[in-house]
């Protein structure tokens, strides 16, 4: 994994009355990207109007979607014994990143106009994939397992953050990686985590799963043909989670692979190689 210098700059108010401590930081500083952060003796991370609490050893993640801005600003709340908390707030930029044109034919009109007919469906996909990632955070850190790629066997068909052009018609910027394999290829767990859905027949994705890592992290897996897991279910990395298939808005048998931190799409191949400790940098 490649990572650019980072510059950081960091005012901090009030004083704090114990010693900086240096915050060290894994992963690329880009659109479309994921950072892992640790700090010591953090009570709260504020970013982009949402309140990150990190686990118990001072990690926590920021996630950066396909058109963030480019300046971000993050503030950091520390644990001390009276009432205030003192505070540092850095600001930081990310590097832009260039995104694809990808032009795909052969779609079912349908799946690229939808009728009026249709629309229940797509509600009913949006809202259940809506629901599994803002309800289900759990507070154990399944993620520091680490991550492998869910296919052992593929070719990568699409990537995040293109921009998709189906039957001549201009759409909305992919959220995953798409991943061609034969129909019936096994999907693995990425990482340890928790099934917290297991959605048939969406109108788009086929049939979907949503596993929940930890501190607001989720992944997502679409156009499956066979699921063989439960929601509710613990599983372990490198378990049989499901099989490729060609459900929903697909040319063909395909696993399309998406990630989310606390709501923010990114780039799920970044996850690979992200705990490497020795690829980190203390600010």
């Amino acid at each position: 994994m490649k990572y650019k210098a980072i510059y950081l700059i960091c005012s901090i108010f009030p004083l704090l009355s114990q010693p900086s401590q240096a915050l060290e930081i894994c992963g690329d500083k880009a659109q479309g990207s994921i950072l892992l952060l640790h700090e010591e003796n953090v009570h709260e991370v504020q970013f982009q109007n949402k309140k990150i609490t990190p686990n118990k050893e001072g990690d926590f993640m920021l996630a950066f979607d396909r058109d963030d801005q480019l300046k971000q600003s993050l503030k950091i709340l520390y644990k001390n014994d009276e009432q205030n908390y003192p505070v540092k707030n850095f600001t930081f930029t990310i590097e832009p990143t260039k995104w694809d044109i990808q032009k795909i034919n052969g779609v079912p009109e349908r799946k690229v106009t939808p009728k009026k007919e249709d629309q229940d469906e797509i509600l009913r996909e949006n809202q259940s994939l809506r629901k599994a990632i803002e309800e289900n955070n759990s507070k154990t850190s399944y993620w520091k397992q680490g991550f492998q790629m869910p296919l052992k066997e593929y070719r990568i068909s699409g990537k995040f953050g293109g921009q998709r052009i189906m039957n001549t018609i201009k759409k909305n910027p992919h959220r995953g990686l798409d991943m061609a394999a034969p129909e019936g290829t096994e999907v693995m767990a990425p990482s340890d985590g928790k099934v917290v859905m297991t959605g048939k027949n969406f109108f788009y994705s086929g049939n979907m799963i949503v596993i929940d890592h930890g501190q607001g992290l989720h992944t997502i897996y679409a156009h499956l043909k066979d699921i063989k897991v439960k929601e509710g279910q613990e599983v372990k990395q490198g378990e049989v989670i499901a099989t490729v298939g060609k459900t929903g808005r697909v040319t063909g048998p395909h696993l399309h692979w998406g990630a989310s931190l606390h709501n923010i799409r990114f780039n799920p191949e970044k996850l690979i190689g992200l705990i490497q400790k020795d690829t980190c940098i203390n600010l």
